[in-house]
Parts: C-alpha cells; sequence; structure tokens
C-alpha cells in the first residue's frame, strides 16, 4: 500500500489502474498509465510505464525485505519509531553528510579512482578536503586504497565490500530519481513550447 500512495503522491496526475477484484494493494503491482500530452512516443511511454512499474515492485519489496528483518532481530515487523530515527539519522550523518555519498558515488561508478581524477570529476572541492572526506569514509569501512603507493596522490581508492553493498542497494534509487528527472523535464518543457506557441498566435492575431 505504501508503494502505491508514494507513487500517486509524486505522480498525483497519474491514472491509476483499477485492481483486480480480490487483490489487495499488498499483493498486487502499481500499474500507472502515462499521462497524456507528454510530447513522447508511444513507445517511450510503454517503456517508461514499464520501468516505474519495475521499481514499484522494488521499492514493495524492499519494504517487505525491512520488515522481515524487524521481525527477525526484535519479533516485531514495526520498528521502534523513536529508536529507530535515532539510529538512522546517526548513520545519516556519519556516512551521509558533507558530500560522502558525492564520493560513494563516483568511485562506484569509476571502480577505481585517485584524488586528481575524483577532484576533477567533483569540481570545486579542494585536495586537502576531499582527503578528509576520504579518511571519513576509509574509517568507516567504506573505501580502501587499491594498492601500495609512495605519495598520498598517488593512491587509487576502491569500495570495500561494505561499500559496495551499500552503492548496490542504493543505484536503484539514483535510477528512478533520473527516470522520474527525465520524466518531469519532458512535460515542463513540452508545457514550455504550448504556452510559446499560444502566446505567438495571440500576438499575431492582434498584429
Amino acid at each position: 500500500m505504501c508503494t502505491r500512495v508514494y507513487i500517486t503522491a509524486i505522480y498525483p496526475s497519474e491514472i491509476v489502474a483499477p485492481m483486480k477484484q480480490g487483490a489487495t494493494t499488498e499483493t498486487t503491482p502499481v500499474r500507472l498509465i502515462a499521462r497524456p500530452g507528454t510530447g513522447l512516443s508511444s513507445d517511450d511511454e510503454h517503456l517508461f510505464r514499464d520501468l516505474l512499474e519495475r521499481f514499484a515492485v522494488l521499492a514493495e519489496t524492499c519494504f517487505r525485505f525491512s520488515r522481515g528483518i524487524y521481525l527477525r532481530v526484535s519479533g516485531s515487523p514495526e520498528p521502534n519509531t523513536e529508536d529507530a530515527v535515532r539510529r538512522n539519522l546517526s548513520i545519516a550523518r556519519r556516512v551521509f553528510a558533507e558530500g560522502l555519498l558525492e564520493i560513494l558515488a563516483v568511485v562506484y561508478l569509476k571502480k577505481s579512482v585517485n584524488l586528481a581524477q575524483l577532484q576533477a570529476t567533483l569540481g570545486g572541492t579542494s585536495a586537502e578536503l576531499l582527503r578528509r572526506k576520504l579518511r571519513i569514509l576509509q574509517a568507516s569501512g567504506l573505501v580502501q586504497t587499491a594498492a601500495p603507493y609512495e605519495r598520498a596522490d598517488q593512491a587509487h581508492y576502491t569500495l570495500t565490500h561494505k561499500g559496495t553493498i551499500i552503492a548496490r542497494l542504493g543505484e536503484p534509487v539514483f535510477l528512478y530519481l533520473r527516470l522520474a528527472e527525465g520524466w518531469i523535464k519532458s512535460a515542463i518543457e513540452e508545457t514550455a513550447t504550448a504556452e510559446t506557441e499560444a502566446s505567438d498566435k495571440i500576438d499575431q492575431a492582434s498584429a
């Protein structure tokens, strides 16, 4: 149910197909119909619809997985809210604050990267600040140096097993946001084009 509500909240103008009789939101993947008038081809709309359904199924699977972990650890499928908030905030501030997530994303995609390459990719970040952030990630067990090196600027950084697991779990989030961003951008661009054309017609009629 949470997946259905979540996606409907993000795409309030999407048309959600009715569920089959007797089905529940806990067992039926969300089926969305692409918004009309987006300027996309029917093939693109079909692809978007298919991908969005896949993400909905993945989100529901992750939700069930998390509840299973809570159940196994604490005996209850629901987390202790205050305790969960405290622990999650602590992890978020320690691991994902100060642009650390950006470094993880770059190292994950590039497999191995040195300080100069990382600095060039991120841009606007001093070498000293990057070194400090890398030390934090190393202390957290997420990043490691790939091989022995004589100078600090020769070091190549890779993800540890723990870092790789986190990056792989997080990659679908980036993919979903890229999908949503592309869809929204397409709709915005079409709206802007339509408004411009309408304004031109009014100007021509007034001339």
